[in-house]
């Protein structure tokens, strides 16, 4: 499946219960790597929504849920920011830059190995790192 802003609002559209987003821009190369871990079963903290059903923290996580139907688990009700982006998904842009860099993805692959008790090597395995 390529992952593109196509493929995202098919499975987006295919969802009963839709979160908005806050964000107005996402890293398709981020949801890649967060996709892959959890459809090997990796563990993720949970994603941060407001009463209103709006994402706070997590639209990466959120979207790479969906893309692989992992169930991630959602505390609502968190305080709203101070800026609320009146946002729809098919007005978020899908971005081919990666925002991290190595050096944070591998502080990241790091933390989700600490998370689920399992060696760095096998995160690094499942996204392709070497």
């Amino acid at each position: 499946m390529k992952l593109n802003k196509e493929t995202i609002l098919k499975k987006l559209s295919e969802v009963d219960v839709l979160l908005s987003p806050n964000q107005e821009a996402l890293s398709l190369p981020i949801i890649s790597r967060i996709s892959k871990k959890m459809k090997y079963g990796i563990k993720f903290r949970p994603i941060h929504t407001s009463s209103q059903g709006i994402i706070v923290d997590g639209h990466h996580r959120y979207i790479a849920s969906i893309l692989v139907n992992y169930e991630i688990q959602q505390i609502p009700n968190y305080p709203q920011p101070s800026i609320l982006n009146d946002l729809t998904w098919n007005l978020v842009n899908f971005v081919e830059d990666d925002w991290d860099s190595q050096s944070k993805i591998t502080m990241l692959n790091a933390l989700d190995a600490r998370y689920n008790n399992i060696d760095i090597s096998d995160i690094e395995q499942i996204i392709g790192s070497s």
